[in-house]
């Protein structure tokens, strides 16, 4: 099916003729220059690969506590520090892992274009939410977690740790092993930021556990879109939601004909694993709609409905809408509807 090409000139054309004419009622980003906040780096991929022996890395860890029980101890594969010594030293001792710590090093230098990002985003999430503490930033190099340790972010409340050797991009010696390539486009230094934010939205992301239809799944990923939308208001949509350009302006174009899918096949309040894998779940594209949909709807979906309850809900802050848990209701209060250009 091509209905997603068709229009894409056109609503190329019309998107940037109609950028200067937005509606008045635009919510105003809300200035945050005078939030403090403060957001230093540690990088623990530097302060490993310097330790030589396995007595220099059992101070380490004597001298970094934290570090060792959240982080290290995680995946508790490890019953003494004895044996994660070992497997710290053989960690240390494959070169395969240095040169991932190069590669980290040569796509991000010393960070500070991520870390202020992160500052920003943090002036914003104190802003809505005054008690919000900025946790300890750390990065790192796992190996791909294959050590028993690490991720690609890893949020631990006080601390977070982000796994430099996911987002390294295309350039990279290595890749994250077994991870399709429609996966892979966003594991690049664009996204850490951003799919650092939305990790961190589950904080504030109340949800339903019982309630399991697509609906639900739908608006969660909306209101986790929604928390990345408000705390880095200057982010591009496309990468708000791993899009490309082209992804996002297509959909848009084609978001009344998409709907109508879901309405029309009784999608939403269906709670089936396969129908949520098909329409939610990470895919290359939603071939139920057509071959040049792309993967995730849902969620982009999910977001349009949060985005509607929130302009026809004047009453309801930002706050409220995070704390709805009753997916339905979020729906029904939305009064979505958008036009079927099919």
């Amino acid at each position: 099916m091509t209905y997603l090409k068709k229009y894409y000139l056109l609503f190329v054309l019309l998107s940037t003729l109609c950028f200067s004419c937005q509606d008045d009622t635009e919510e105003t980003i809300p200035d945050v220059s005078n939030i403090e906040v403060n957001v230093e780096v540690r990088h623990l991929e530097d302060e490993l690969f310097a330790l030589t022996s396995r007595d220099q890395i059992v101070k380490y860890l004597i001298e970094n506590p934290e570090i060792e029980k959240k982080y290290f101890l995680q995946a508790r594969l490890y019953p003494t520090r004895e044996v994660l010594v070992e497997a710290l030293h053989d960690f240390l001792s494959k070169p395969e892992n240095d040169t991932l710590r190069m590669d980290a090093k040569e796509v991000y230098g010393d960070f500070e274009p991520q870390r202020k990002q992160l500052e920003t985003a943090f002036k914003y999430i104190k802003y809505y939410y005054p008690d919000f503490k900025e946790p300890k930033v750390y990065t790192s190099v796992s190996g791909f977690g294959n050590w028993g340790f690490g991720g690609d972010v890893l949020d631990f409340g006080d601390m977070i740790v982000l796994g430099l050797d996911y987002f390294t991009g295309p350039t990279a010696t290595y890749t994250v092993p077994e991870t399709p390539g429609y996966i892979l486009k966003r594991y690049t230094k664009d996204y850490i930021v951003p799919f650092t934010i939305q990790i961190m939205s589950n904080r504030y992301n109340q949800v339903n556990d019982k309630d399991r239809t697509v609906l639900a799944q739908m608006i969660a990923w909306g209101k986790a879109y929604e928390f990345v939308d408000k705390t880095m208001p200057y982010l591009e949509d496309s990468i708000k939601v791993g899009y490309s350009s082209r992804e996002l302006y297509e959909v848009q174009y084609n978001e009344g004909y998409v709907w109508s899918h879901f309405v029309e096949n009784e999608l939403l309040y269906k709670s089936e694993r396969m129908t949520v894998k098909r329409y939610v779940d990470d895919r290359p594209s939603t071939t139920e709609i057509s071959g040049d949909s792309p993967g995730r709807i849902g969620r982009w979906l999910g977001w349009q409905i949060v985005e509607s309850y929130m302009k026809n809900n004047k009453e309801v802050d930002f706050q409220s809408m995070m704390k709805e848990k009753d997916a339905r209701r979020i729906l029904q209060k939305s009064k979505y509807k958008p036009d079927n250009r099919k």
